[in-house]
């Protein structure tokens, strides 16, 4: 115990501590929503289209983070626009993904290939992110729960009865538009702690984990949040005192975790009709 408490006393452990446990909060928040709706790849899709972003901005001198923002929300709003038509609708996700990812490698191969910039965003050094990281990801928790408070209702219905939410007059595209705006920024602010290859399993397998829990929405959400909190913090500690990768580790982590919940799922499900026969074997 005070070897941990010994480790927080570093300030980049502490920055690193608290971006992780803002992205978990806002990744296990939008996660339930996005694992629910059954659009898991569209976090996959963001970071790939992201990766375009930090290469434009490092082949033109601009900030990476935010560059990369613009072109996640853009390639977003894309993918739902491709959606409503019939035609691209299956293939949005391939079509756009593809696109960030192609532009992203041309310019990668015009600076001069793989540099650290790069490399860091792949890859996600948590230990090096910096008090305007933390400003972003702080802002961007506050939005997200401004929103799903005030419309918390609206994403209720749109998730679990889209058909329902649009004949009673929801703006269901302007919904799904802001969820994915918010998803898109959540993607990028991500890869400061995880990296922009692994980024999509923070957003989706702690909330997988909670739904594991099977209660309420509410409480599936607060289970998310802890569950990707605790994921966070463990794989922040384990990748220091074995010195690996920290993005790896707090995926393997979680994902550890999801397997567990299934195990025990599992367990408890085969327990039940074994219960009720020896009961009803007693009553007789």
């Amino acid at each position: 115990m005070a070897d941990i408490v010994q480790i927080f006393q570093f300030g980049f452990m502490q920055r690193a501590l608290l971006a992780g446990l803002l992205i978990s909060i806002v990744c296990g928040l939008l996660g339930v929503f996005v694992v629910l709706r059954r659009t898991a790849p569209l976090g996959d899709a963001l970071a790939h289209v992201s990766f375009g972003g930090v290469a434009l901005g490092i082949a033109f001198g601009f900030l990476p983070l935010y560059v990369a923002v613009v072109v996640a929300v853009a390639g977003g709003i894309a993918i739902r626009l491709l959606q409503e038509r019939r035609l691209y609708g299956e293939l949005s996700l391939t079509i756009v993904q593809a696109t960030g990812l192609a532009g992203g490698t041309v310019l990668v191969s015009l600076v001069g290939g793989l540099n650290v910039d790069i490399l860091s965003f792949l890859f996600a050094p948590i230990l090096t992110v910096a008090w305007s990281d933390i400003g972003l990801m702080v802002a961007l928790l506050a939005v997200t729960i401004a929103v799903l408070a005030i419309f918390y209702k609206e994403f209720f219905l749109v998730t679990f009865d889209p058909e329902g939410a649009r004949v009673s007059g929801l703006p269901v595209r302007a919904l799904d538009i802001g969820f994915t705006v918010m998803t898109a920024v959540t993607v990028v602010l991500a890869m400061r702690v995880v990296g922009i290859l692994l980024v999509s399993a923070l957003l989706v397998v702690p909330a997988a984990t909670a739904l594991q829990l099977r209660v309420g929405l509410r409480a599936t959400l607060v289970a998310a949040v802890l569950i990707a909190s605790l994921c966070v913090v463990a794989g922040l500690l384990l990748s220091v005192f074995f010195d690996a990768a920290t993005g790896g580790m707090i995926v393997l982590v979680s994902i550890a975790a999801l397997l567990a919940s299934m195990a025990t799922a599992g367990a408890s499900k085969r327990a039940g009709p074994a219960r009720r026969g020896s009961s009803r074997a007693r009553d007789a």
